[in-house]
């Protein structure tokens, strides 16, 4: 790159932005180029540092040893990142390990350029004070999480490979298309095969191997095309061959494509990718109708995620081409028993504001609403479903388990959902349980969606545990009630809108009673005409508050950081937690109130506009 060019560059930088143009200028001819393959280290965790690396192409990925010895991923790094810059401040060696997940072009300015520089530039020593400060913060962040996620870059750079035994002109060069067409309405994007090599670089040229003549050109030549614009959409040949090896190199994911009726044999080039460690990796499925077999194509397949394009609907592309770029919206449901029927008219609002739920999940009722839209049934059957069934789940039986045998539940779920299984449902999606065996939060994503639904909502001491492989699971409430943790690992830098029920504003108030207190008593005043009832809160609602107090300090917790961008609390006071006749009214409370925090927020014209 020409110094004009860099010095273009590093204006889009935040380090470097504030410079003036001479001074910019000045550190554009102090950097040197880079070139460093998928795997190579760049900097160990314990050297001594020499100076600072700018991401111009590429993805590398920052680790650290943790105590018990094992490497612990931080986050990823991609176009315009910065590594390396305790370095320049201090002798101290380097804090963490940084190698390249794919191919990378970087910039590199050694210690003796910056300290000239920084002697006539007390701008670029703010810059990096704020760096640094930034950077001790996440650090810091990721490394008080229990499950730590991994900020990822968007891809920039994706291989559409053709899964199974399928020729790569099939459905895999169908959906590079679409994705070609879908993503340049959102910027620059240009589509990279053999020919498109070829024609500009001579017959046979895509096939150079490293140390072979016209290597260095092939590789330069792709990292231009790279910078020059905003995503780049390789497609490989169909066998593994040196063409195919260089495009997955280049890679930032690889689309693994097939027709979900297609012979589900891992493939020559697919198994290459699923082999790279640092490559990420997942599965596209096209159907005709509705999603099916998805398991089969899982089973051989550790992907990272899966989606599915379904014929006649468009929707699919563009949510496949927002979960790529980052710009993906997740939606999660927190759980309330009754109160759950609000998620209903938030669904509703989000829909009519154009806003989309591109991944869903939810715990307790919120597991089941959420997987009503999963199913991708419409408002109206949404409604239908859950409004037949307002009726009283708690059936009592001997409470030795529980105060209710849990069969209602179980057939109402059967009603709601049917048995589709989780991952042959055209939204993605996801629900929390709490393992009693393992004192652990469970996160069903496979399997039979009535299962995992069923587990979600066991409320303990009201209806029995799921057994599941040894576990006994309960309702997700008593560990994670409103997951948005577990959404923010699955939109990375997306949206992630979160509904909370939590009524903390409505305390439970009774009038006072006697510490020892009667059943039969209590029966006997409700059986009476003439007796008042003693106004006490029954085992159910005692059961189901506590759970909610005993979570409520962890809740607040989790929804003050960072993994929620718009927080919804629709007001439901005054409605008992297990009184679903009176819930149905909910829904337009749910509505009303989302309809308001849009419009305060302007989040609907992050996807209008």
């Amino acid at each position: 790159m020409a110094v004009t060019e860099l010095s273009a560059f590093l204006a889009d930088v935040p380090l470097f932005g504030a410079l003036d143009e001479p001074t910019r200028h000045e550190v554009a001819g102090q950097l040197d180029p880079v070139h460093v393959g998928a795997g190579e280290v760049i900097c160990e965790q314990g050297d001594i540092g020499d100076g600072l690396f700018l991401v111009v192409s590429g993805r590398l990925r920052v680790s650290v040893v943790a105590a018990n010895g094992a490497d612990r991923v931080l986050y990823d790094l991609g176009r315009g990142a910065i590594i390396g810059e305790m370095a320049l401040l201090t002798d101290r060696p380097r804090a963490a390990t940084v190698r390249a997940v794919r191919d990378s072009d970087l910039l590199v300015l050694r210690l003796s350029s910056f300290r000239s520089l920084l002697e006539r530039s007390p701008a670029l020593m703010s810059g990096i004070m704020r760096l640094l400060v930034d950077r001790l913060l996440t650090v810091d962040r990721l490394l008080t999480m229990e499950r730590p996620r991994v900020p990822s870059p968007a891809a920039r750079t994706i291989t559409v490979i053709a899964a199974g035994r399928a020729d790569p002109g099939g459905p895999a060069a169908a959906v590079a298309g679409q994705l070609v067409r879908r993503l340049a309405r959102m910027g620059s994007v240009v589509l990279v095969n053999a020919d498109v090599v070829a024609r500009q670089l001579g017959r046979g040229a895509e096939q150079r191997g490293p140390g072979e003549p016209g290597r260095a050109e092939l590789t330069e030549w792709l990292h231009t095309v790279e910078r020059g614009h905003d995503w780049v959409i390789y497609q490989p040949d169909q066998g593994d061959t040196t063409w195919s090896r260089l495009c997955l190199s280049q890679s930032d994911v690889a689309l693994l494509v097939a027709s979900a009726g297609d012979d589900a044999a891992v493939g020559p080039v697919e198994a290459r990718a699923l082999a790279m460690g640092s490559l990420r990796c997942e599965l596209v499925l096209l159907h005709p109708d509705q999603p099916s077999g998805t398991a089969d194509w899982l089973r051989d397949r550790p992907v990272a995620d899966h989606h599915h394009l379904r014929a006649g609907q468009p929707g699919d592309i563009a949510r496949l081409a927002r979960m790529l770029t980052g710009t993906g919206c997740g939606l999660v449901l927190g759980g309330g028993g009754a109160l759950g029927f609000a998620h209903l008219g938030v669904m509703r609002a989000l829909e009519e504001s154009g806003v989309p739920i591109d991944v869903i999940g939810g715990t307790s009722i919120g597991a089941i609403m959420a997987a009503l839209y999963a199913l991708d049934l419409d408002h109206e059957e949404r409604v239908k479903r859950t409004a037949r069934n307002s009726r009283r789940l708690v059936m009592p039986t001997l409470p030795l388990v529980a105060v209710s045998s849990g069969r209602r539940v179980d057939r109402l779920i059967a009603d709601y959902l049917g048995h589709t299984p989780i991952e042959d449902l055209p939204v993605r999606f996801f629900c929390v349980s709490a393992s009693l065996s393992r004192a652990e939060e469970v996160i069903h994503e496979r399997g039979p969606l009535s299962h995992g639904v069923r587990a979600s909502v066991s409320l303990p001491g009201v209806f029995p545990p799921v057994y599941a492989d040894g576990d006994l699971l309960i309702d997700g409430a008593a560990l994670n009630n409103v997951p948005a943790d577990v959404m923010r690992e699955r939109v990375g830098g997306g949206c992630v809108i979160a509904v909370s029920l939590s009524q903390e504003a409505e305390p439970l108030t009774v009038p006072p009673f006697e510490p020892g207190l009667s059943g039969w008593r209590v029966l006997g005043r409700r059986l009476n005409p003439f007796a008042a009832s003693l106004p006490v809160p029954g085992i159910a609602e005692i059961l189901t508050r506590s759970t909610g107090l005993s979570q409520l300090r962890h809740r607040r917790a989790a929804l003050d950081d960072d993994s929620v961008d718009l927080l919804l609390r629709p007001p439901a006071g005054g409605l008992g937690t297990l009184n679903f006749k009176d819930g149905v009214a909910l829904m337009e409370t749910g509505y009303r109130h989302t309809i308001e925090e849009l419009d305060k927020f302007g989040l609907a014209k992050r996807f209008t506009a």
